[in-house]
């Protein structure tokens, strides 16, 4: 594409002050998104892009272009988009956002054209008053979910960078959309949606690892127990398992267990005590069970616990950390 000196000059020197502002965001506002488990990505505008827009005649100041310099913030679901322009407006000085609010919009119900949000920011003057020249200048930062970003992604050369116009490539690309849009309505809203007769079940798995939950917080401290506690209860279900014993007898073991050393030690985790109090239970012969055949679980070991001889012996299901 012919570009015309005054086009290319006047790219040039914006991409020379641009430059220095994506170097400066990439150092100040990248390291606060991967913080907080966030993904960051920037580009600066190429000289065919940025002629095309400007020929478009919707640029009042093409040597102060607002996207020139752009970044997107890809967080994981809706739930955080607001913690992501509350960081992006605490580190620059707001000019435009795009749409205004989220409460209302310009499309029609039926229509699912790209619509993610965006914030254009004007950098602020250091204290150092370093590079003032950069003062003031605006760019984009596009805030998406994973979900909008895949989208985008996937969807860019069939709307936007083509050599064609393609209606039923774009019908598809929209489609996609709705289907995505569906999806992060349904993720964002979960906790409500699980209420709604259609899906408000539990199996009998579900049920017992909710009263294995139970009894392990109402046993241990909060401090005591792993942020995933989902999963310890899913290993000790697994255990109980083994033994043919059900969560409803869980409690019974751990507190037969606590008398018979006379304390809760703090040297064992949850899951290691609980194999020390299945181990010595009275309530079955935990050896005969667990030895059986189709038994496939595997018991986590270590010399910190109080064992039977019997789970000191080579057993090819029973692992032995030190």
């Amino acid at each position: 594409m012919k570009i015309i000196k005054a086009l290319r000059d006047l790219y040039q020197a914006s991409l020379i002050k641009y430059e220095r502002l994506a170097d400066e965001v990439r150092q100040s506002l990248k390291p606060r998104v991967e913080d907080a488990e966030w993904f960051f990505l920037s580009r600066l505008k190429g000289l065919e892009s940025f002629a095309l827009k400007v020929e478009t005649g919707r640029v009042p100041d093409p040597g102060n272009m607002e996207d020139f310099y752009a970044c997107t913030i890809v967080v994981p679901t809706i739930l955080q988009i607001d913690d992501a322009e509350r960081l992006v407006r605490s580190l620059y000085d707001f000019h435009e956002r795009r749409p205004p609010d989220d409460a209302t919009t310009r499309k029609a119900s039926s229509s699912f054209a790209f619509d993610d949000l965006r914030l254009y920011v004007r950098r602020r003057p250091l204290a150092s008053g370093r590079d003032e020249e950069l003062d003031g200048l605006i760019f984009e930062v596009q805030i998406k979910t994973i979900l909008q970003h895949a989208w985008s992604t996937a969807t860019h050369d069939l709307i936007y960078k083509t050599d064609t116009v393609s209606w039923p490539r774009e019908r598809i690309a929209y489609q996609v959309k709705a289907m995505l849009e569906h999806a992060e309505v349904a993720i964002a809203e979960a906790n409500r949606l699980s209420d709604a007769r259609a899906v408000a079940k539990k199996d009998d798995r579900t049920d017992n690892i909710l009263r294995i939950i139970e009894q392990v917080e109402n046993f241990w401290p909060e401090d005591r127990l792993p942020d995933n506690v989902k999963r310890l209860a899913e290993t000790i279900f697994d255990l109980l398992r083994a033994g043919d014993l059900s969560a409803n007898d869980l409690a019974d073991i751990l507190e037969a267990e606590k008398r018979r050393i006379g304390l809760l030690p703090t040297d064992l985790s949850p899951y290691a005590f609980v194999v020390q109090a299945m181990a010595h239970t009275d309530t079955i012969n935990f050896q005969e069970r667990f030895s059986r055949r189709h038994i496939r679980s595997r018991l986590v070991i270590h010399s910190g616990m109080d064992l039977p001889t019997w789970m000191q012996d080579a057993h090819d299901r029973i692992v032995k950390l030190d």
